[in-house]
């Protein structure tokens, strides 16, 4: 009889043990899952991460290298990348950063050439201090050294208390000459209760690179600017005036 209950009880035993190493692998799985669904919500803002990188890195190699530029006679582009758009309140201190992602299109001409861009598929980071930069988007690790990977990390963790919205900033079709342009950039974003942010303004750009493979554009706010061109790059959101920033790097696709 004792023979028979050890033969019997181990096979409970393994029937359990079976059980349990089941349930273990299913915990795992919904583990897994749920990890996967995580990252697929925010697939968003990997995207942002990922703009984030390539330009940032196109751009370290286009001016860390001291790279003479070298802006193309002919042909055409397309730029992809990031862009940063800031309505500063100056008066409580306070300000959101718009962050989207940017194309251009460039036709190159001996002369010098056309482009125009476009921003979208924003993210907002809200209430930041005016002189706060919320993004670390450095992919240097000290001189020609590049650490992506730890870059992807970084800025995922900044973009974490990001909102999705809605909205689109165009900058007008401009004339570029040596590779340097002045165009308008217009349009706006969905803040929801805050109210949608409008924008307008001019913004300068540059094509840098020994093969005019980055786009720089940034805002023109503190330096003077020929009336002629146009105004200072600005923000408007429920009748009141504010200070618009507008920063952007792209790289050639």
């Amino acid at each position: 009889r004792l023979l028979i209950e050890w033969l019997y009880y181990p096979k409970i035993f393994l029937i359990f043990g079976d059980s349990l190493m089941n349930s273990v692998r299913i915990f795992l799985l919904m583990g897994v899952l749920a990890t996967l669904a995580g990252c697929m919500g925010s697939g968003h803002k990997g995207a942002h991460v990922e703009a984030y990188v390539d330009a940032e890195r196109a751009y370290l190699h286009a001016t860390g290298d001291f790279q003479t530029p070298n802006v193309p006679t002919s042909g055409t582009a397309r730029y992809e990348g990031i862009a940063e758009v800031s309505a500063v309140d100056e008066t409580r201190n306070t300000k959101d950063v718009y962050i989207g992602l940017a194309t251009y299109g460039a036709a190159f001409t001996s002369t010098g050439g056309r482009i125009s861009g476009d921003v979208s598929d924003f993210v907002v980071l809200e209430n930041l201090g005016v002189n706060e930069d919320p993004v670390n988007s450095s992919v240097s690790c000290g001189g020609y050294c590049i650490d992506a990977d730890a870059a992807r990390v970084r800025i995922s963790a900044d973009l974490r208390p990001a909102k999705p919205v809605s909205g689109q900033i165009t900058l007008a079709e401009a004339p570029m000459e040596n590779g340097v342009f002045y165009a308008r950039a217009s349009g706006s974003v969905d803040h929801g209760p805050g109210g949608e942010t409008t924008f307008d303004g001019i913004v300068r750009g540059s094509i840098l690179g020994s093969s005019g493979q980055v786009v720089s554009v940034n805002d023109v706010y503190g330096h003077d600017l020929d009336p002629n061109v146009g105004t200072q790059f600005a923000a408007m959101r429920n009748g009141e005036a504010l200070t618009g920033r507008f920063r952007s790097k792209a790289v050639d696709r």
